[in-house]
């Protein structure tokens, strides 16, 4: 009796032993970790490989370089220059724009007299130009009576005041006849129109590309004009 009841004991004693041996703390908590580390060793192995990165194809090809720009070729043969062609004048008489042709053509130019004539005057006159003073111009006329010039009068107002009238002439023809007649004996008289618009003598040139404007500036007032009105 006694060994059975020893026998039982025995038995139950190693069933505890063993009951708290499987049951420990210890043994409860390693058992998820061992799960966890087989499902994520199981999750890696189940993945499929990540493809490799193409890093040189994700880069775009760097551009060529531009061609550089043709240089146009320089002309073997130099173009030449346009000339240049002016309109000068008025001036005051025939042989004003005589002196500024003879300086054009000595640079070079080619020069053409151009006469506007006069239109809707009344008369022409001959006259001396106004003098400083009223005793300057009767000083003059006096001159003029001793070289046999008796045909004159001295104007005392007016825009003409102080000038010397020697003639007055219904037709351009009369006053030039005068004037001629007149520089025959030395005296350097003129011609205009009285009333209307006077005549003008101008000039037309055709100047070389490389002619000095500034020095032409001082011949007359000058304007461009078109080359292919020149004849």
């Amino acid at each position: 009796m006694l060994l059975r009841a020893s026998i039982v004991m025995l038995v139950m004693l190693n069933l505890g032993a063993a009951g708290w041996w499987a049951f420990r703390p210890e043994a409860r908590r390693a058992a998820p970790a061992a799960d966890a580390a087989k499902s994520l060793r199981l999750l890696e192995e189940s993945s499929p490989p990540m493809p490799a990165i193409a890093t040189q194809s994700a880069i775009p090809p760097a551009p060529a370089s531009p061609a550089p720009a043709a240089t146009p070729t320089q002309a073997t043969a130099d173009v030449p220059a346009a000339p240049v062609c002016l309109r000068f004048g008025p001036f005051a008489d025939a042989a004003a724009r005589e002196v500024a042709r003879a300086t054009l053509q000595g640079i070079g130019a080619q020069a053409t007299a151009h006469d506007v004539p006069a239109r809707g005057v009344r008369g022409w006159k001959v006259f001396l130009p106004a003098q400083p003073s009223r005793e300057a111009a009767q000083a003059l006329a006096e001159k003029l009576k001793a070289s046999g010039i008796s045909d004159l009068f001295v104007m005392a107002q007016g825009e003409d005041a102080n000038s010397i009238a020697l003639g007055r002439f219904s037709s351009e023809a009369g006053a030039r006849h005068r004037q001629t007649e007149l520089q025959g004996k030395g005296v350097q008289a003129r011609v205009e129109p009285i009333g209307g618009t006077p005549a003008q003598a101008w000039l037309d040139a055709r100047l070389p590309a490389n002619a000095d404007r500034v020095a032409l500036a001082k011949l007359a007032p000058a304007q461009p004009l078109d080359c292919a009105r020149l004849r």
